[in-house]
């Protein structure tokens, strides 16, 4: 009897098949990676969208003032010592506990900084666990080889757990408000700004990204100098060290002395890899502004400088009038700064 043969697939069958698949999710894999980056950067800028109507909320409540970016925990005035306490010993409050509830006012407890809970606004799910912690946390949401900036675990920052945003300096005030505060000589104090006062709202930022990458945003511990902290809490600004001052202290500036804006040639081509590489000299701040968007790095030209090797990710920008923008950050310097017409929180 002939018995029916059984049909099989032959090696080279299954190869080719195997090749064609292989072939296919190398397609594919990159469309879909751009697609799930292009919806994070829309999840990101909806956050930001979000911020700034709590941000207007909070100016409603306190006749029109923005919050301060941050000040040292325990903040009192009197005749005798000036502005303390000069260290920030017990930790910082930040822009961020004031939105949503506004917990650093309601609350006298950590408890809500010790969450990850409800702070689903202040994350960007384009960076790892959404954001980078306070200088103090709680154990468990410490970034690896970091202890908390004052070098006490039980103290705890008032600032949303994990954090993907900063604020421009120019209006959101530093917890500078007294002549030579401390040990750093501040020559112009800060003061509150009227959210109703700012000229072109629909070409200044308010909010941006910070960076995913903590050794690009970290500094030097205030209460234990010389160990490496956590330094989400920083603003930005759009001034360039040209001015006089360091890029991070324009508080030190001559009093009555101008401010100089930055130019697209002050920042660093690629901070990632410059200045968590040990770059000294930064000459803006807007290197702490995260490149976030657009997948794995690309490297090109931008306009208004000539130097090659441009990290070309981009960011997204909230600006004062409330509508978000994702761009290169050089955009928001050539052909013209968005970073404030003046600086609007420190006296000149």
């Amino acid at each position: 009897m002939n018995l029916p043969r059984k049909h099989a697939f032959t090696l080279v069958e299954l190869l080719v098949v195997i090749g064609i698949i292989g072939v296919l999710v190398a397609i594919l894999l990159p469309s879909l990676n751009r697609a799930r980056e292009s919806a994070n950067a829309i999840k990101c800028a909806a956050n930001l969208r979000s911020i700034g109507q709590a941000l207007n909320v909070y100016s409603a409540q306190y006749k029109g003032v923005l919050p301060p970016s941050n000040y040292y925990k325990g903040l009192a005035f009197d005749s005798v010592t000036g502005q303390v306490p000069t260290q920030p010993s017990n930790g910082f409050v930040h822009w961020s506990s004031f939105l949503y509830s506004n917990k650093a006012g309601e609350s006298t407890t950590d408890a809500a900084f010790k969450s990850l809970q409800g702070w689903d606004a202040f994350s960007c799910p384009s960076l790892e666990k959404g954001g980078l912690p306070p200088a103090n946390t709680y154990p468990g949401n410490r970034e690896s080889g970091l202890g908390n900036d004052t070098g006490n675990d039980s103290i705890i920052d008032w600032q949303a757990p994990r954090l993907a945003y900063t604020v421009n300096e120019a209006l959101f005030p530093r917890g500078i408000f007294r002549l030579f505060f401390d040990s750093r000589n501040n020559k112009r104090i800060y003061k509150f700004v009227n959210i109703g006062r700012i000229h072109h709202a629909a070409e200044t930022v308010m909010v941006t990204e910070i960076w995913g990458s903590q050794t690009v945003m970290q500094a030097d511990s205030l209460a234990n100098p010389g160990t490496p902290s956590s330094n989400t809490r920083r603003p930005v600004n759009g001034i360039s060290s040209l001015s006089g001052c360091k890029a991070d202290e324009p508080y030190t500036l001559a009093y009555a002395s101008n401010y100089i804006l930055a130019k697209v040639t002050d920042l660093h081509t690629d901070p990632e890899a410059q200045v968590q590489g040990g770059a000294t000299t930064v000459r803006s701040t807007l290197d702490y502004v995260g490149r976030n968007h657009g997948g794995s790095k690309t490297f090109g030209n931008v306009a208004g400088d000539t130097r090659k090797g441009w990290d070309l990710r981009k960011t997204n920008f909230l600006y004062v009038d409330g509508h978000v923008e994702t761009k290169h950050v050089t955009e928001t310097l050539y052909p013209q700064s968005q970073w404030g017409d003046q600086f609007y929180t420190l006296t000149k």
